[in-house]
């Protein structure tokens, strides 16, 4: 499916793309809230400045995708990977991002305020100027990851010394 067919499908009220072959890969500014894609592959994918909120993006590939400026609040990602990726200045207040794959993905200026990150392994991942303010981070594993000014769950500024 090309991105026009998907925007005139989403348009006509069809939300389920489930697992769909999209064969663009500029998803760039699009407004898919509320969207069913998990299972989809979107990976080297330019999806900045898009509206994703509410979108289900469950066992979805967005390897080396662009990702920036991304409203992406209350979004499934369980299960994404996000090999790769960068999310800078993305939203993703209220995001469900347990079993979610990273490395090599930056979250410059990211929101991550009350994420679900539960068991997350964050290593070679970069939070520089992150918000993780109220986030759940139970069993999250943050070594090797880059800090640098990140506002921690408990309001905390974390840097790498």
């Amino acid at each position: 499916m090309d991105k026009k067919e998907l925007l005139r499908r989403y348009a006509a009220g069809e939300r389920n793309f489930s697992s769909i072959e999209i064969s663009a890969d500029d998803l760039y500014a699009i407004d898919l809230s509320g969207a069913n894609l998990s299972g989809t592959r979107l990976e080297q994918f330019e999806i900045s400045c898009a509206i994703l909120i509410g979108v289900n993006l469950w066992n979805t590939y967005l390897t080396d995708s662009s990702l920036n400026s991304v409203d992406l609040s209350r979004a499934n990602l369980r299960g994404t990977d996000l090999r790769g990726a960068s999310l800078n200045c993305a939203n993703l207040t209220e995001a469900d991002l347990r079993e979610a794959r990273f490395g090599n993905t930056t979250f410059y200026r990211a929101n991550l305020t009350r994420a679900n990150l539960e068991g997350v392994d964050f290593r070679d991942t970069s939070l520089r100027e992150a918000n993780l303010t109220e986030a759940n981070i139970e069993g999250a594993n943050f070594s090797r990851v880059l800090f640098q000014n990140t506002i921690m769950p408990d309001g905390s500024i974390q840097t790498n010394s």
